[in-house]
C-alpha cells in the first residue's frame, strides 16, 4: 500500500478515535455521576488511550506480519516499558497500595494519558518475528 495513504489512514483513525473517546468519556462520566458507581469509570479512564498506542504501532506490526518466521516477545520491552506503564496505570486507582512514585506523577491526568499510549504502543511493538 502507498505509504502516503497509510499515513493518512492512520492519522484519520487516530483523530476519529480521539473524537469518539471524547464523546464516550462524557457519557460514561455522566452515567457514573447519576448511578454513583464510579468503578467502571475509573477502569475505563485508566485504559481508554491504550488502543491509541496500538494504532500508532500498527504499521510496523503489519510490515512484520508479512515476514516468515515465528512470533517472539521481546522481554526488554515488557520489563522496561510495559510492566512499569501497567504499574503506573493500575496502582493509584485499581490496586490500592502505596506507590513508589510521587503522587503528583501517579495521579496527574496528563501523565496517565501518555502512560496509556505508551502501554499500547509497547504492547504491540514488543512482538517480532524470528
Amino acid at each position: 500500500m502507498n505509504s502516503k495513504k497509510l499515513v493518512f489512514m492512520q492519522s484519520a483513525a487516530v483523530f476519529g478515535y480521539l473524537v469518539f473517546i471524547s464523546f464516550v468519556t462524557v457519557k460514561v462520566q455522566g452515567t457514573a455521576l447519576v448511578t454513583e458507581n464510579f468503578y467502571f469509570y475509573i477502569i475505563f479512564s485508566q485504559f481508554v488511550y491504550v488502543p491509541l498506542g496500538i494504532l500508532l504501532a500498527l504499521p510496523a506490526f503489519l510490515n512484520k506480519w508479512e515476514e516468515e518466521g515465528q512470533w517472539k516477545w521481546k522481554k526488554r520491552y515488557g520489563f522496561l516499558f510495559l510492566f512499569p506503564s501497567l504499574y503506573l496505570m493500575m496502582v493509584p486507582y485499581i490496586i490500592p497500595i502505596d506507590s513508589i512514585f510521587p503522587n503528583l506523577l501517579v495521579t496527574n491526568p496528563s501523565v496517565s494519558s501518555v502512560i496509556q499510549v505508551l502501554c499500547g504502543y509497547f504492547l504491540i511493538k514488543g512482538f517480532e518475528k524470528e
